[in-house]
């Protein structure tokens, strides 16, 4: 369900939660429901009735329409072959595990967290990292970059548009030996 059939629930649900809480109050004979109604269901307002329920019958059959219909479903591969004898795909979880795993071969990194994109002409890859307070960021990250732009290349045959490195943390404690 989209933004706008939310909101058209909301509003829906708030017209009849009103509608029956009315109801109730005039099987109940609260007099001042009872001179409302009186006051709303005469000839003269029998267009304005119409209309409304026109309007609530309309969002009823829109919202039922959004509810039964399958949702948009998000594609987790990348296409990088289109042959005669089919397609080649490859979900984007595995070159998110080449990525850590390329990543976690480089030394003074501890944590790796690779997130792939998909764009129209490639993909665009998102590693975050913790790192070892001993080595060079800005030289670590010029070759976490090429390592993954050319081994996802080379694996996967999936042009790499842009590999952004973020660094989340610098480790200060030293791993434990047993």
């Amino acid at each position: 369900m989209g933004p706008f059939d939310r909101g058209l629930l909301l509003l829906y649900s708030l017209c009849f939660t009103v509608i029956t809480g009315f109801i109730l109050l005039m099987y109940a004979g609260w007099p001042p429901v009872l001179q409302l109604a009186e006051n709303v269901f005469t000839p003269a307002r029998q267009v304005i009735v119409i209309a409304a329920v026109i309007i609530l019958f309309a969002a009823g059959l829109r919202l039922m329409v959004a509810a039964v219909k399958p949702g948009k479903r998000m594609e987790k591969v990348a296409v990088i072959e289109d042959n005669p004898m089919g397609q080649v795909r490859i979900a984007l979880t595995a070159v998110e595990s080449l990525v850590s795993k390329v990543v976690g071969n480089c030394t003074g990194i501890r944590e790796v967290r690779p997130k792939v994109l998909t764009q129209a002409d490639g993909i665009a890859i998102q590693v975050r990292l913790v790192t070892a307070p001993s080595i060079s960021i800005p030289e670590v990250s010029q070759e976490i970059q090429q390592q993954v732009k050319d081994k996802v290349l080379e694996i996967t045959g999936i042009t790499v548009n842009n590999v952004r490195v973020v660094v989340d943390n610098i480790a200060t404690a030293k791993p434990r030996v047993e």
